[in-house]
């Protein structure tokens, strides 16, 4: 019977190194793992140990349990580290990792030296192989060596109980009951007289409980929601609840952005006790109403502490059958901000009774041109360039109008230039340290500067809302928002191809494009007329509209009497 409880405890153990290994692929605790692989052949060193028929295989077996016996207190310490999110310095772990080969290696002159073992005696107890030893001082040294490792796990047990609120209880509680079997087989095995039988099981009932502790790491994970649902952004802030409202985790912004969530206990239920908890115990009832799964998702906008914010919320399903409700804020603040600034320009708009919508633009125009100005003067490596691309646009337009370009209305024209100042508006969004970045930009700035394009439509439709002119808002919104679309549909943001790009984007996009070329940067010279010419006609058809091509060729002496008249 012996043998088959010792067979059974080692092919547990590879059985859940197997589990842990597979299911929890993306596990970030490298020291659990190493606590899997020590009890694997600290259970090994017993198998061999039961099925030995000498001293001096009883010797060997004893020996490779201590090779995983040796380490597996310092890697449990190092895995509880990890889980209770505390940080020591690095040589703390270089002199444990010492004090733990030098334990090995004691262990390992059990047959050579009485260091360790000054008698060992082979006998068999319960029907299998073991051996009995008279014990040296080196012994001593290693039941101190495991009191002190019982005592450190149960202080940093202690303290994430009361201080660490970021740490799930439930993986506390698995803490303590695997802290209290281990250190209760110790008593029982002294008990009995015969550990062999008795390590095996806790070693088993360890990995059980480490399980279940990886299960609740996946679960609470705020980072491996986000990863999961592809939207990391580093502005952005990421809270995380599930189904029934308890608070699973939250990045570094969410801190910042609520400090209250600081002290949120991680599975603490959601209570009616403050302005930030009613509002997500109102969303997340409005998920629960809805009854969508992973198809679920909404947005919100809402002020907390002077700020405004945007909340998207997604279900996302997981593997065990429960919901995970990530919630996706960002900081609004600045561009509501100067929303705000600007909207008692637009009471004035309407309480001014114009006669003709002529000279409803014409006010418009002079309001747009202020706002464009402001947002221009931030970006600091980019003075007159809305000037000069509103420019381009005009001469353009000139162009278009003596070809006689079809379907396109006097009135579409006019509106497009006089929105056209108002097309990089979302710059005003943007981050300083990013718009007034010297030099090129890396990937992460690139994918902040690129969401100007929808903030700009934003802001425009905010600021414009009480403008009845809705024709008018609609190509200043077409213009902010679609830019930066490509004809052969590689731009962004909603990579619009062909003729599914508006009129009013596909001729902006050439007119910032020309002057970009033409004007000098930080991060290089200006091109001369016809090299820009070049680059803008071996795009027609990539990146422009090909019918602007012939309007673009008509008006380029035009284009460099203005360029030559204006610093650029």
């Amino acid at each position: 019977m012996g043998y088959i409880y010792l067979t059974l405890m080692f092919v547990l153990a590879a059985v859940n190194l197997a589990v842990l290994s597979l299911r929890y692929q993306s596990q970030r605790n490298n020291f659990i793992y190493y606590v899997f692989y020590a009890i694997l052949v600290a259970n090994f060193g017993h198998w061999l140990l039961g099925f030995s028929e000498s001293v001096e295989g009883a010797i060997v077996a004893n020996k490779v349990n201590y090779l995983g016996a040796s380490f597996l207190p310092m890697f449990m310490f190092f895995a509880l580290l990890q889980v209770c999110k505390i940080h020591i310095s690095r040589w703390i772990y270089i002199v444990l990792i010492i004090m733990s080969f030098a334990l090995c290696a004691m262990a390992m002159t059990v047959g050579y030296s009485p260091i360790y073992y000054k008698t060992v005696e082979y006998v068999v107890q319960g029907g299998v192989g073991n051996y009995v030893a008279t014990y040296g001082w080196g012994h001593t040294v290693f039941n101190v060596y495991l009191v002190f490792y019982a005592l450190l796990d149960i202080w940093i047990i202690l303290w994430a109980l009361v201080c660490q609120k970021t740490v799930s209880i439930k993986n506390i509680f698995a803490m303590i009951a695997t802290e209290f079997a281990t250190i209760a087989s110790f008593f029982i095995a002294r008990f009995l007289g015969n550990d062999m039988l008795v390590m095996p099981f806790v070693y088993v009932l360890d990995q059980v409980l480490l399980l279940y502790i990886c299960n609740n790491v996946k679960w609470y994970d705020i980072t491996e929601r986000v990863l999961e649902s592809i939207e990391a952004e580093s502005s952005c802030a990421y809270l995380s609840f599930s189904g029934d409202g308890a608070y699973l985790g939250a990045n570094n912004n969410a801190m910042i952005f609520f400090p209250e969530l600081v002290k949120m206990r991680v599975d603490g239920k959601l209570r009616n006790v403050s302005e930030l908890q009613k509002l997500f115990m109102a969303w997340i009832e409005n998920v629960r109403q809805s009854k969508i799964l992973t198809d679920y998702n909404q947005s919100y906008e809402f002020k907390y502490s002077g700020h405004y914010y945007k909340s998207d919320v997604k279900v996302l399903r997981q593997v065990h059958g429960k919901n995970v409700l990530l919630f996706r804020i960002e900081d609004n603040t600045q561009e509501q901000r100067y929303i705000d600034a600007l909207g008692q320009n637009n009471y004035l708009l309407q309480r001014n009774k114009m006669k003709s919508e002529n000279e409803v633009l014409s006010v418009q125009e002079k309001w747009i041109v202020g706002m464009a100005q402001m947002a221009e003067s931030r970006a600091g490596n980019m003075d007159g360039h809305i000037k000069r691309t509103s420019e381009v646009v005009k001469i353009l337009i000139a162009s278009m109008r003596k070809k006689g370009v079809s379907n396109l209305s006097d009135k579409f024209l006019e509106v497009l230039v006089a929105a056209a100042p108002m097309y990089d508006l979302g710059k005003v969004a943007i981050d300083d340290a990013v718009l007034r970045k010297p030099g090129r930009y890396n990937f992460d700035d690139y994918e902040i500067m690129k969401t100007h394009a929808e903030k700009g439509a934003n802001i425009i439709e905010k600021l414009l809302s009480d403008v009845k002119d809705s024709y008018f808002v609609g190509v200043a919104k077409n213009m902010a928002f679609y830019h930066h679309e490509r004809w052969d549909g590689t731009g962004y943001p909603e990579r619009r191809a062909g003729e599914r790009i508006p009129m009013e984007a596909r001729i902006m996009a050439l007119a910032d494009v020309y002057d970009a070329l033409v004007s000098k940067r930080c991060y290089k010279e200006r091109m001369s007329f016809k090299e820009a010419r070049d680059v803008i006609l071996a795009s027609m058809g990539k990146q422009f509209d090909p019918k602007l091509k012939d309007s673009f060729l008509d008006c380029q002496e035009e284009l460099m009497d203005y360029y030559c008249s204006v610093d650029h």
